[in-house]
């Protein structure tokens, strides 16, 4: 008896194990994942935050604000501008005599101009703007670094535009200190920008000399030094006793977690609520500099997820956003009113309290002797005390989409390691190349077609809709669902054409196989660069890509099949995370009425894929390039 065994008895038996317990194994790690996710906010696996950075040392420093006059002062300057005249006399040009003529420093306009990209013409949709901008040059530096100070001019509200007329002020205050005080280190620049997210793109282009198609402003006339961070505030009340605290930024990106942990830290000192943009906690303890809450589970994984839903859009949250795409690291300062006061000595102290923690996290970023570095870039947030590293949730990740890769590694075996192939007896390859072409190659050329069509096709939709008379939300809406349809029709048209000649199994094995390498391609990719949006389509595409592959012959499982694969659509499966969202996290109940979801669904359609292509957000060309061909090619696999 030999003792030797050969590589192909090898890869037989691991063959023979791989189709044995793939199944199992496939179950037991799809599920120990989702509940793997589910547990990561628990006490037992969670951590709390910290500052990694020494040099920041919050809430160390003694503030030089004193008083409320000042604040209340120009509040109210800016508050009387903005009722007289229709609020036309609260606009940059203000706030740039302000800085220039009042408190003296070096001030600047810049005009800007938005084009739409989808207008017919060059001179229709064309919106102009103007930002004010101003430096507060750090005395005892030579101004190599700064830091950038926003606030947009206006704020979006439900029904109208809502002035930032506090977050204005601040940045008076702090152009103050900044020409009078000796400590800085970096200069400051204070930027009020105009049309919120237009118009702090078109600041942050001229300043890096970037170009982009639909913004276009004037060069800026002064420069400061290398940005090393940029804090945005939003205030749409000045009675404000919470801050929130926005985080989300392009395409995924997050900041230093260092900064973040600042902030919290130096309003936990001044005995201030502060937390995640609606955070909901059990516990808000401020009785102790070091002391955190406990870990409430329920609230911490809804946190989790809700900030993973901003996340998975590629939208920014707020303004900070775009600084991310340049390796600044910034966040949103947003004042809210969770119970109002009539006293106004409380009202004082929250305006103080207020200024205090803007200027006391400038101060410690003043500190830092280089860029943020030393803490995560990769994180989720429970709470605002408590954060989930990378290394945490990754795990959970390859365990929902472990399926996958076992269905990947069986069909890599059972074509690789036939050794009676039906090609190779009748030495045949042509007949081969034909069931390929017909299995596999006419599937994704049609498939990734009509992806390319979605990808290129916006801007002749509302060229359709505006024939017909459509508004541009509708028109966009309509022509994405009738490509929809025509997916869901391609079956049946080419069903001949899906049809081998040869040995149909080996040829829709390589199909199969092909179709889920694409997948995990894809969900791979996305993960390092989006791990939200990577997260919520591998949760539910994993399950769905193997029952589409899957043969069954009981009428009622092909039925259920195929409905699943209808909900597998990206629009349909997205908008009912939408519709899930509105429910859960914006107490919008669009369950009773269908038709006001459908105008809600399409507004907000419109925005997105108007604001992909103004702000270089690749969310939209991602799905319509790579998903939407996939489960095009999943679904036409479906029917054979």
């Amino acid at each position: 008896m030999s003792l030797y065994k050969s590589d192909s008895d090898n890869k037989t038996k691991l063959f023979e194990n791989v189709i044995k317990f793939g199944p199992v194994l496939s179950i037991l790690g799809y599920l120990s994942g989702i509940v793997y996710f589910s547990l990561l906010p628990h006490e037992s696996l969670i951590h709390g935050t910290y500052i990694s950075e020494n040099a920041l040392l919050p809430g160390l420093v003694t503030s030089d604000i004193y008083s409320t006059d000042s604040i209340f002062n120009y509040y109210h300057f800016l508050k009387d501008a903005y009722e007289n005249n229709g609020g036309k006399g609260y606009n940059a040009e203000l706030i740039h005599d302000i800085f220039a003529n009042k408190l003296k420093i070096e001030s600047y306009t810049q005009n800007f101009n938005l084009s739409n990209p989808f207008s017919n013409s060059e001179t229709d949709g064309i919106t102009s703007g103007t930002n004010a901008y101003a430096f507060g040059r750090a005395q005892r530096a030579d101004g190599t670094e700064s830091i950038v100070i926003s606030a947009p001019i206006y704020l979006s509200g439900k029904k109208k535009k809502i002035p930032n007329l506090f977050g204005i002020s601040q940045l008076f205050i702090l152009a103050d200190l900044a020409k009078t005080r000796p400590y800085w280190a970096k200069d400051l620049i204070f930027v009020a920008t105009d049309m919120e997210h237009v118009g702090i793109q078109a600041w942050i282009n001229s300043y890096f000399e970037a170009h982009s198609d639909s913004i276009k402003g004037e060069n800026l006339r002064a420069r400061g030094g290398s940005i090393q961070a940029a804090l945005n505030l939003e205030f749409s009340d000045i009675n404000t006793n919470k801050l929130e605290i926005k985080l989300e930024g392009p395409n995924g990106k997050l900041p230093n977690l260092d900064l973040f942990n600042t902030i919290i830290r130096i309003c936990k000192s001044m005995q201030f609520e502060c937390s995640l943009e609606s955070e909901k906690s059990a516990n808000s303890d401020f009785s102790y500099y070091h002391n955190r809450p406990p870990v409430d589970h329920v609230s911490g994984l809804i946190n989790t997820v809700n900030m993973m839903l901003k996340q998975a859009t590629g939208v920014p949250s707020s303004l900070n956003g775009y600084f991310l795409n340049y390796r600044i690291e910034a966040l949103t300062i947003s004042g809210t009113r969770t119970s109002f006061s009539s006293k106004r000595s409380q009202q004082k102290q929250n305006v103080l309290k207020t200024t205090r923690i803007v200027e006391s996290t400038l101060r410690s970023v003043n500190n830092l002797l280089e860029r943020f570095h030393q803490s995560f870039f990769f994180y989720l947030l429970p709470s605002s005390h408590y954060y989930i590293s990378i290394g945490m949730y990754m795990p959970a990740f390859g365990l929902i989409f472990l399926p996958v890769l076992i269905k990947i590694l069986s069909l890599w075996f059972e074509i690789f390691s036939n050794k009676k192939s039906t090609y190779s007896d009748r030495n045949d390859s042509g007949l081969l190349i034909l069931d390929l072409l017909k299995c596999v190659i006419i599937k994704f050329m049609i498939s990734f077609l009509f992806g390319i069509v979605l990808y290129l096709g916006t801007p002749f939709f509302l060229m359709f809709g505006k024939k017909f008379q459509l508004s541009p939300k509708d028109a966009l809406m309509n022509c994405y669902l009738a490509m929809m349809a025509n997916i869901l029709m391609t079956p049946f048209i080419f069903r001949s054409k899906f049809s081998s000649s040869g040995n149909k199994t080996e040829a829709e094995n390589i199909n199969k196989l092909i179709i889920l390498l694409f997948l995990t391609i894809f969900v791979g990719t996305i993960s390092i660069l989006n791990f939200s949006l990577s997260f919520f389509v591998a949760i539910f595409y994993s399950p769905i890509a193997l029952l589409a592959i899957q043969n069954v012959q009981n009428r009622l499982a092909k039925f259920f099949k195929l409905a699943m694969m209808v909900v597998a659509c990206p629009i349909v499966y997205f908008s009912f995370i939408y519709l899930l969202n509105q429910y859960f996290f914006e107490n919008k109940n669009f369950f009773t009425n269908p038709g006001q979801f459908y105008v809600s669904l399409s507004e907000k359609f419109y925005n997105f894929v108007l604001f992909s292509q103004i702000s270089q957000i690749w969310t939209y060309e991602m799905i319509n390039l790579f998903l939407v061909p996939i489960w095009s090619a999943l679904w036409i696999t479906a029917f054979n």
